[in-house]
């Protein structure tokens, strides 16, 4: 079973991730076609192969996730 805690972590820092990304990017992935964003969540998973802080890539990667989920479910 995951512990509360680490789940309430991870998601402080997909929150703490998505407005460091807003300030640039703001609501433009609600226009973007799926594709582009499973695009974007691609090039998130190479980044986690290539960078040098890969826990920060994995919440770029879940972010990337979480946003094309709320997109498909929300926004059509």
């Amino acid at each position: 079973m995951i512990n509360d805690q680490y789940l309430d972590k991870f998601v402080s820092e997909m929150k703490r991730i998505l407005k460091e990304h807003e300030s640039e990017k703001g609501d433009s992935w609600k226009d973007q076609p799926d594709d582009v964003l499973v695009h974007n969540l691609f090039q998130e998973v190479h980044e986690f192969e290539i960078k040098n802080d890969p826990d920060y890539e994995l919440i770029d990667i879940a972010n990337s996730c979480f946003l094309l989920w709320v997109k498909r479910k929300f926004y059509g």
